[in-house]
């Protein structure tokens, strides 16, 4: 560096309105304008820049500062907007899987209650279809007894006039005697006697 006309300048920790930036902005417009009519612009002589020019080159500045600003702030607009809109996506996702989850599981729970209405129902319909058979049973039981009993009493009275006839029929030619003896005046008629029998 030495012999060349650039001169090193650090930061001085100066805490100046431009900052490290005003500090390079100054070295650059040292360069440009230089001493003694030697630098870049210095014309016919004249070393000392202009007002004006001064002014650009601080207008120059604030722009860049500004610009460098707004895109700082947009940046972290955005990240603001990204971050914001994935805590969104990620709370209505949590939302939405702990309301599937209770639908879910309250499916389950109405297939468990509708399986024991149908077991319940199944079972009550064996029940009463085993009632229904056990009622059909004992009525043809007891109707069967009822049979039984018309068909003996039937037989028995059958079995009476059947016996009542052969008896008729075996002493249909035998003559009868009375087994009372009450006759008027004594007129017995199977005694040989015509005044009472003895014996």
């Amino acid at each position: 560096m030495e012999g060349n006309g650039i001169m090193p300048v650090m930061n001085m920790g100066g805490n100046d309105t431009f900052g490290n930036s005003g500090i390079w902005l100054f070295a650059i417009l040292a360069l440009l304008w230089g001493g003694n009519g030697g630098g870049l612009f210095g014309g016919n002589g004249n070393a000392n820049a202009i007002q004006a020019d001064v002014n650009r080159g601080f207008d120059n500045q604030n722009l860049q500062a500004q610009t460098r600003d707004i895109l700082t702030a947009v940046n972290s607009g955005t990240a603001q907007a990204v971050a914001a809109t994935n805590q969104t996506f990620h709370d209505t996702l949590a939302v939405l899987s702990d309301k599937y989850n209770e639908i879910t599981r309250d499916i389950a729970g109405v297939q468990v209650t509708q399986a024991n209405l149908l077991a319940n129902q199944n079972e009550c319909c064996c029940a009463t279809q085993r009632a229904i058979d056990s009622v059909k049973y004992d009525n043809l039981v007891n109707t069967q007894k009822i049979l039984d009993v018309l068909s003996a009493n039937k037989i028995e009275a059958l079995q009476a006039k059947v016996n009542a006839l052969e008896l008729a029929q075996a002493t249909q030619n035998v003559v009868r005697y009375p087994s009372a003896m009450t006759y008027a005046y004594n007129a017995n008629p199977f005694c040989g006697c015509g005044c009472g029998c003895n014996g």
